[in-house]
Protein backbone atom coordinates (compact mmCIF):
# COMPACT_ATOMS: atom_id res chain seq x y z
CA UNK A 1 0.00 0.00 0.00
CA UNK A 2 1.29 3.58 -0.97
CA UNK A 3 0.45 6.90 0.18
CA UNK A 4 -0.31 10.42 -0.01
CA UNK A 5 -1.61 12.89 2.73
CA UNK A 6 -4.82 12.82 1.52
CA UNK A 7 -5.17 9.53 0.06
CA UNK A 8 -3.97 5.53 0.41
CA UNK A 9 -3.34 2.94 -2.87
CA UNK A 10 -3.05 -0.54 -2.84
CA UNK A 11 -3.48 -3.28 -5.50
CA UNK A 12 -5.05 -6.40 -5.50
CA UNK A 13 -4.41 -8.74 -9.29
CA UNK A 14 -6.02 -6.43 -11.26
CA UNK A 15 -7.81 -3.99 -9.36
CA UNK A 16 -6.45 -0.54 -8.07
CA UNK A 17 -8.30 0.82 -5.07
CA UNK A 18 -8.41 4.41 -3.70
CA UNK A 19 -9.17 4.97 0.45
CA UNK A 20 -9.92 8.59 0.87
CA UNK A 21 -8.07 9.28 4.17
CA UNK A 22 -9.48 12.59 5.66
CA UNK A 23 -11.39 11.02 8.13
CA UNK A 24 -10.92 13.57 10.70
CA UNK A 25 -12.30 15.95 7.56
CA UNK A 26 -15.58 14.04 6.62
CA UNK A 27 -13.39 13.34 3.58
CA UNK A 28 -14.38 16.56 2.29
CA UNK A 29 -12.62 17.55 -1.06
CA UNK A 30 -9.77 20.09 -0.81
CA UNK A 31 -7.25 21.32 -3.60
CA UNK A 32 -4.89 18.97 -2.32
CA UNK A 33 -7.00 15.78 -2.37
CA UNK A 34 -8.58 16.61 -5.87
CA UNK A 35 -4.87 16.65 -6.56
CA UNK A 36 -3.96 13.47 -4.87
CA UNK A 37 -6.96 11.91 -6.14
CA UNK A 38 -5.87 12.74 -9.94
CA UNK A 39 -2.20 11.52 -9.06
CA UNK A 40 -3.64 8.36 -8.34
CA UNK A 41 -5.71 7.76 -11.39
CA UNK A 42 -3.26 9.14 -13.52
CA UNK A 43 -0.58 6.36 -12.28
CA UNK A 44 -2.91 3.60 -13.85
CA UNK A 45 -4.25 5.65 -16.95
CA UNK A 46 -2.11 3.99 -18.82
CA UNK A 47 -1.30 0.68 -17.21
CA UNK A 48 -3.06 -2.73 -18.72
CA UNK A 49 -1.88 -4.47 -15.15
CA UNK A 50 -4.98 -2.10 -13.63
CA UNK A 51 -8.48 -2.98 -15.44
CA UNK A 52 -10.60 -1.28 -12.46
CA UNK A 53 -10.64 1.38 -9.86
CA UNK A 54 -12.60 1.18 -6.65
CA UNK A 55 -13.14 4.42 -4.63
CA UNK A 56 -13.50 4.04 -1.30
CA UNK A 57 -13.58 6.09 2.08
CA UNK A 58 -11.93 5.90 5.83
CA UNK A 59 -14.40 6.44 8.56
CA UNK A 60 -18.30 7.43 8.49
CA UNK A 61 -18.28 9.73 5.44
CA UNK A 62 -17.26 8.88 1.78
CA UNK A 63 -17.54 12.88 1.84
CA UNK A 64 -19.54 15.75 2.65
CA UNK A 65 -18.50 17.14 -0.37
CA UNK A 66 -15.82 20.64 -0.80
CA UNK A 67 -13.98 21.40 2.16
CA UNK A 68 -15.60 24.59 3.47
CA UNK A 69 -12.81 25.77 6.35
CA UNK A 70 -11.09 27.71 3.56
CA UNK A 71 -7.53 26.59 4.40
CA UNK A 72 -7.05 24.04 1.06
CA UNK A 73 -10.13 25.82 -1.20
CA UNK A 74 -10.88 24.33 -4.60
CA UNK A 75 -10.60 27.65 -6.34
CA UNK A 76 -8.03 30.93 -6.58
CA UNK A 77 -10.87 33.03 -4.42
CA UNK A 78 -11.50 31.90 -1.19
CA UNK A 79 -15.01 33.13 -0.04
CA UNK A 80 -14.11 33.05 3.63
CA UNK A 81 -11.14 35.50 3.25
CA UNK A 82 -13.52 37.43 0.86
CA UNK A 83 -16.79 37.25 3.11
CA UNK A 84 -18.25 35.49 -0.08
CA UNK A 85 -17.92 38.94 -2.32
CA UNK A 86 -16.62 37.15 -5.21
CA UNK A 87 -15.15 38.66 -8.74
CA UNK A 88 -17.78 36.85 -11.08
CA UNK A 89 -15.36 36.30 -14.32
CA UNK A 90 -12.84 35.21 -12.25
CA UNK A 91 -15.03 32.67 -10.59
CA UNK A 92 -16.79 31.69 -14.02
CA UNK A 93 -12.89 30.89 -14.66
CA UNK A 94 -11.88 29.10 -11.99
CA UNK A 95 -15.75 26.85 -11.94
CA UNK A 96 -14.86 26.07 -15.43
CA UNK A 97 -11.46 24.70 -14.40
CA UNK A 98 -13.06 22.52 -11.50
CA UNK A 99 -15.71 21.62 -14.52
CA UNK A 100 -12.82 19.95 -16.56
CA UNK A 101 -11.87 18.53 -13.67
CA UNK A 102 -14.79 16.55 -14.24
CA UNK A 103 -14.67 15.89 -17.46
CA UNK A 104 -11.08 14.49 -16.95
CA UNK A 105 -12.22 11.87 -14.77
CA UNK A 106 -15.59 11.11 -16.84
CA UNK A 107 -13.06 10.53 -20.13
CA UNK A 108 -10.94 7.68 -17.26
CA UNK A 109 -10.66 5.06 -19.87
CA UNK A 110 -11.14 2.40 -17.09
CA UNK A 111 -14.21 1.74 -15.10
CA UNK A 112 -14.55 3.72 -11.72
CA UNK A 113 -16.30 1.73 -8.82
CA UNK A 114 -17.67 3.96 -5.83
CA UNK A 115 -18.14 2.10 -2.57
CA UNK A 116 -20.20 4.60 -0.63
CA UNK A 117 -20.53 3.48 2.96
CA UNK A 118 -21.77 6.76 4.53
CA UNK A 119 -22.84 10.44 3.94
CA UNK A 120 -22.57 11.58 0.19
CA UNK A 121 -23.07 14.96 -0.05
CA UNK A 122 -22.66 18.24 -2.82
CA UNK A 123 -19.71 18.18 -4.59
CA UNK A 124 -19.53 13.91 -3.38
CA UNK A 125 -22.13 13.98 -5.97
CA UNK A 126 -20.08 15.01 -8.77
CA UNK A 127 -17.48 12.63 -7.81
CA UNK A 128 -20.09 9.37 -7.68
CA UNK A 129 -21.14 10.56 -11.11
CA UNK A 130 -18.08 10.63 -12.59
CA UNK A 131 -17.67 6.75 -11.73
CA UNK A 132 -19.00 3.92 -13.48
CA UNK A 133 -20.54 2.22 -10.81
CA UNK A 134 -21.83 2.70 -7.31
CA UNK A 135 -22.16 0.11 -4.52
CA UNK A 136 -23.56 1.80 -1.12
CA UNK A 137 -24.09 0.79 2.15
CA UNK A 138 -27.80 0.37 3.27
CA UNK A 139 -27.06 3.49 6.09
CA UNK A 140 -25.59 5.87 3.36
CA UNK A 141 -27.16 9.19 2.58
CA UNK A 142 -26.73 11.06 -0.43
CA UNK A 143 -28.07 14.56 -0.78
CA UNK A 144 -26.84 18.58 -2.02
CA UNK A 145 -27.92 20.60 1.27
CA UNK A 146 -25.71 23.45 -0.26
CA UNK A 147 -28.81 23.90 -3.17
CA UNK A 148 -30.74 26.40 -0.95
CA UNK A 149 -27.98 28.86 -0.56
CA UNK A 150 -24.51 28.32 -2.10
CA UNK A 151 -24.85 27.00 -5.52
CA UNK A 152 -25.04 24.91 -7.33
CA UNK A 153 -22.56 21.87 -8.95
CA UNK A 154 -21.31 22.16 -12.29
CA UNK A 155 -21.93 19.12 -13.36
CA UNK A 156 -25.18 19.05 -11.42
CA UNK A 157 -24.30 15.19 -10.37
CA UNK A 158 -25.40 14.27 -13.54
CA UNK A 159 -29.17 14.22 -12.12
CA UNK A 160 -31.09 15.16 -14.56
CA UNK A 161 -29.87 12.57 -16.92
CA UNK A 162 -29.39 10.15 -14.27
CA UNK A 163 -32.66 10.21 -12.21
CA UNK A 164 -35.07 12.03 -14.21
CA UNK A 165 -36.12 15.87 -14.30
CA UNK A 166 -38.73 15.33 -11.58
CA UNK A 167 -36.52 14.17 -9.10
CA UNK A 168 -33.42 16.49 -9.94
CA UNK A 169 -35.69 19.28 -9.20
CA UNK A 170 -37.18 18.09 -6.21
CA UNK A 171 -33.59 16.90 -5.23
CA UNK A 172 -32.90 20.65 -5.61
CA UNK A 173 -35.26 22.87 -4.82
CA UNK A 174 -35.81 21.02 -1.38
CA UNK A 175 -32.28 20.24 -0.66
CA UNK A 176 -32.86 16.92 1.49
CA UNK A 177 -30.87 13.96 1.99
CA UNK A 178 -31.99 10.85 0.91
CA UNK A 179 -31.18 7.29 1.63
CA UNK A 180 -29.36 4.79 -0.24
CA UNK A 181 -32.34 2.82 -1.17
CA UNK A 182 -34.08 5.78 -2.42
CA UNK A 183 -31.19 6.02 -4.90
CA UNK A 184 -31.25 2.85 -6.07
CA UNK A 185 -34.54 3.21 -7.05
CA UNK A 186 -34.22 6.41 -9.12
CA UNK A 187 -30.90 4.70 -10.87
CA UNK A 188 -28.59 6.79 -9.19
CA UNK A 189 -26.26 4.26 -7.97
CA UNK A 190 -26.37 0.49 -8.72
CA UNK A 191 -27.04 -1.58 -5.34
CA UNK A 192 -27.80 -1.43 -1.82
CA UNK A 193 -26.12 -3.94 0.74
CA UNK A 194 -25.55 -4.41 4.39
CA UNK A 195 -22.39 -2.41 5.56
CA UNK A 196 -21.00 -5.45 6.72
CA UNK A 197 -21.31 -7.01 3.41
CA UNK A 198 -20.32 -4.05 1.55
CA UNK A 199 -16.53 -4.88 0.84
CA UNK A 200 -17.05 -7.82 -0.17
CA UNK A 201 -20.12 -7.09 -2.56
CA UNK A 202 -17.38 -4.42 -4.31
CA UNK A 203 -14.11 -6.93 -3.98
CA UNK A 204 -16.45 -9.31 -5.76
CA UNK A 205 -17.88 -6.65 -8.26
CA UNK A 206 -14.44 -5.27 -9.23
CA UNK A 207 -13.00 -8.95 -9.23
CA UNK A 208 -15.77 -9.83 -12.10
CA UNK A 209 -15.76 -6.64 -14.20
CA UNK A 210 -11.67 -7.08 -14.00
CA UNK A 211 -12.42 -10.67 -16.14
CA UNK A 212 -13.47 -8.49 -19.41
CA UNK A 213 -9.88 -7.59 -21.02
CA UNK A 214 -9.03 -4.27 -20.46
CA UNK A 215 -8.78 -2.80 -23.94
CA UNK A 216 -12.52 -4.09 -24.23
CA UNK A 217 -13.81 -2.32 -21.33
CA UNK A 218 -12.48 1.22 -22.49
CA UNK A 219 -14.44 0.19 -25.62
CA UNK A 220 -17.48 -0.67 -23.61
CA UNK A 221 -17.31 2.67 -21.34
CA UNK A 222 -16.68 4.63 -24.38
CA UNK A 223 -19.51 3.37 -26.08
CA UNK A 224 -21.61 4.46 -23.31
CA UNK A 225 -20.60 7.64 -23.03
CA UNK A 226 -21.22 8.60 -26.74
CA UNK A 227 -24.89 8.80 -25.44
CA UNK A 228 -24.39 11.30 -22.77
CA UNK A 229 -21.88 13.23 -24.66
CA UNK A 230 -24.19 13.58 -27.86
CA UNK A 231 -27.19 14.55 -26.27
CA UNK A 232 -24.88 17.97 -25.35
CA UNK A 233 -23.38 16.44 -21.84
CA UNK A 234 -20.68 18.61 -21.72
CA UNK A 235 -22.70 21.85 -23.07
CA UNK A 236 -24.65 21.66 -20.27
CA UNK A 237 -22.22 21.35 -17.91
CA UNK A 238 -20.38 24.70 -19.12
CA UNK A 239 -24.39 26.45 -18.95
CA UNK A 240 -24.29 25.28 -15.08
CA UNK A 241 -20.72 26.44 -14.21
CA UNK A 242 -22.02 29.81 -15.33
CA UNK A 243 -25.22 29.65 -13.15
CA UNK A 244 -23.09 28.44 -10.71
CA UNK A 245 -21.01 31.59 -10.81
CA UNK A 246 -24.24 33.54 -10.67
CA UNK A 247 -25.08 31.95 -8.02
CA UNK A 248 -22.41 32.83 -6.27
CA UNK A 249 -23.16 36.55 -6.33
CA UNK A 250 -26.57 35.75 -4.45
CA UNK A 251 -27.30 37.17 -1.09
CA UNK A 252 -27.45 33.92 0.69
CA UNK A 253 -24.01 32.70 -0.49
CA UNK A 254 -22.48 36.37 0.62
CA UNK A 255 -23.95 35.96 3.64
CA UNK A 256 -22.81 32.19 4.88
CA UNK A 257 -19.91 33.20 4.34
CA UNK A 258 -19.90 36.39 6.02
CA UNK A 259 -20.91 34.01 9.21
CA UNK A 260 -17.85 31.72 8.05
CA UNK A 261 -15.28 34.70 8.50
CA UNK A 262 -16.75 36.24 11.65
CA UNK A 263 -17.84 33.10 13.52
CA UNK A 264 -16.46 29.83 11.79
CA UNK A 265 -18.19 27.29 9.62
CA UNK A 266 -20.36 25.62 12.47
CA UNK A 267 -21.69 28.88 13.53
CA UNK A 268 -22.34 29.11 9.54
CA UNK A 269 -24.00 26.04 9.19
CA UNK A 270 -26.15 26.39 12.35
CA UNK A 271 -27.60 29.63 11.21
CA UNK A 272 -28.43 27.85 7.19
CA UNK A 273 -30.31 25.05 9.55
CA UNK A 274 -32.35 27.91 11.29
CA UNK A 275 -33.55 29.85 8.02
CA UNK A 276 -33.98 26.44 6.12
CA UNK A 277 -34.25 23.75 8.58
Amino acid sequence: MTTQANVLTARSEKVFTITFNREDKMNAMSASFLADLKAALDSVKEDDAVSVVVLKATGKAFTTGYDLDGGDWVLSQNPIATAGTLDLDRDRQDIESLLEYWWTMWRFPKPIVAQVQGLCLSGGGELIAMCDLVVAADIAKFGHPAARDLGIPPTVFLWPLLIGMRNARELLYTARLFSAQEAQAMGLINRVVPLEALDTTVAELAADIAKTPVDNLAILKQATSNFYENMGLFASGAQAAELDALFHQSESFVRFFTKVAEEGVQAALADRKARFG
